[in-house]
């Protein structure tokens, strides 16, 4: 089997030139990727900073270096939880909200035009599938082959 036909280079390989767009149209606005994720992941309500790691996919250590980055540039701010002083949760500023809504319209409209691209039948599929795809990495055990066992010895040489 090629690499191509795997469905994880695929995810990959995509995935990395979709970040790839994302980046670069975000720079034009003077803001990371990551950035823009975090201003898309804060609730309006406020997030509590310990739930924006996971639901990022991110590292403390770079998540601390984005919040702190985002809360110099005056985007964010922190503040401690209402009903547990302990907690710190996590706030846009009015600065903040623009970005987000600069960030969200870019997420529609480039989702809108690759639905248009791809066509109706090819992009409700392709959602479809890949719904399927993170129902089933749920229970990742279910994916490896049953009688899979790796031989250490020839995983290292």
């Amino acid at each position: 089997m090629n690499a191509s036909e795997t469905i994880d280079f695929q995810l990959r390989w995509g995935w990395t030139k979709l970040a790839r767009l994302y980046t670069s149209l975000a720079e034009r606005h003077g803001i990371s990727m990551s950035v823009g994720y975090a201003l898309l992941s804060i609730e309006r309500e406020g997030t509590p900073s310990t739930k924006l790691g996971p639901r990022m996919g991110m590292e403390s250590t770079s998540l601390s270096r984005t919040l702190k980055s985002m809360e110099e540039r005056g985007l964010i701010e922190r503040q401690s939880d209402d009903t547990d002083g302990r907690k710190v949760r996590i706030h846009l500023t009015s600065d903040g909200v623009a970005a987000r809504k600069q960030i969200r319209d870019l997420v529609v409209q480039l989702n809108a035009r690759l639905h248009d691209l791809l066509g109706d039948e090819a992009a409700g599929q392709l959602l479809e599938g890949l719904a399927k795809l993170n129902e089933l990495l749920e229970t990742p055990d279910q994916l490896v082959p049953p009688n899979w066992a790796p031989q250490p010895e020839s995983l290292v040489s």
